[in-house]
């Protein structure tokens, strides 16, 4: 049985709209956390296994940062082969069967074969 507290709209009769908006941005902030720290080394590593993946045509799995507040965000992920490299605004395309995804370089978290 779902607590009140999770259920927290439709346990209560009244709501102002003012309270509801700062309650669900309350929740929202709650489940952000800060951007991951990437060494180097792991960061040299992610970039070639990107690059060798447009090369040799294989799928990688990509896992990206989103800022939603300043240095707070969630995690994303995504599967499929690099189609392209833009080096100017240092992004590159990640095209799967089902999405197409533009991501930045420097939002990266981790890159796995």
């Amino acid at each position: 049985m779902a607590k009140k507290i999770d259920n927290l709209f439709g346990s209560m009769r009244m709501v102002l709209p003012e309270h509801r908006t700062e309650l669900l941005k309350h929740n929202e902030e709650r489940d952000l956390i800060k951007r991951p720290e990437v060494d180097d080394d792991d960061f040299g590593e992610m970039c070639f296994r990107v690059y060798d993946s447009t090369q040799y045509d294989y799928a990688i799995t990509v896992k990206w940062f989103v800022p939603t507040k300043g240095e707070l965000g969630s995690l994303e992920e995504a599967w499929g082969v690099v189609r392209e490299i833009d080096a100017i605004r240092k992004r590159f395309k990640l095209v799967s069967d089902w999405a197409v995804d533009w991501i930045k370089v420097e939002d990266l978290v981790s890159v796995t074969k």
